[in-house]
């Protein structure tokens, strides 16, 4: 199932833009406001001088910014959706996406998200600034999405390539990993439990 979904993502863009719709108007009916709870409750508003936040519309402007401020590089392993400021706008206002950012002096240095579906299970994505790296931030993303997770009672879900070695690190620092299936290219499909 979840490679028919890679595909579809990655080979039918307005088939997908029609399963994430029908999957926000089923996750708020099905959960309201529960994501806005839960990140409130999990949030550490401020953690080693950064600032962790939702990230709200007078943010977009920022966040295209920082996407365009990182090298090629950093899409290698990362793509989950458009970075323009329409598509991030899209994003925002998707009631099963959760789209959070680390900030420090108002700017943004990280980006990460949870793609959650109705059927209570939450897909994480996160990218820092090439120039924020090494400092702990991706550890602390995945800390937060853990603890999101864990309140809405959703199982968590991440697509890493073995070829990125720093993010697979960052991931088992954090994070407990069975790996669910392998992908194609290299990729792996694991579930993130949290630490005993």
């Amino acid at each position: 199932m979840v490679k028919l979904l890679i595909f579809i993502k990655h080979h039918f863009s307005f088939i997908w833009s029609f399963v994430e719709f029908i999957n926000s108007m089923i996750f708020y009916i099905l959960y309201g406001n529960i994501k806005k709870k839960a990140v409130d409750a999990t949030l550490p508003n401020e953690y080693k001088g950064f600032e962790y936040r939702l990230l709200r519309e007078d943010d977009i402007d920022g966040l295209v910014d920082f996407f365009k401020n990182q090298p090629e590089s950093a899409y290698e392993y990362f793509k989950p959706h458009a970075f323009d400021a329409a598509s991030l706008k899209r994003k925002l206002s998707d009631h099963s996406f959760i789209m959070m950012g680390v900030l420090l002096g108002g700017k943004i240095v990280g980006y990460f998200f949870l793609r959650c579906f109705f059927n209570k299970k939450a897909f994480r994505g996160k990218i820092v600034d090439k120039d924020f790296q090494g400092k702990g931030i991706s550890k602390q993303m995945a800390v937060v999405t853990t603890g999101i997770c864990g309140l809405m009672k959703f199982r968590q879900f991440e697509t890493l390539s073995r070829n990125n070695i720093a993010s697979l690190v960052s991931t088992e620092a954090v994070n407990r990993v069975e790996i669910i299936n392998e992908l194609s290219n290299n990729y792996i499909f694991i579930e993130c439990f949290p630490k005993d």
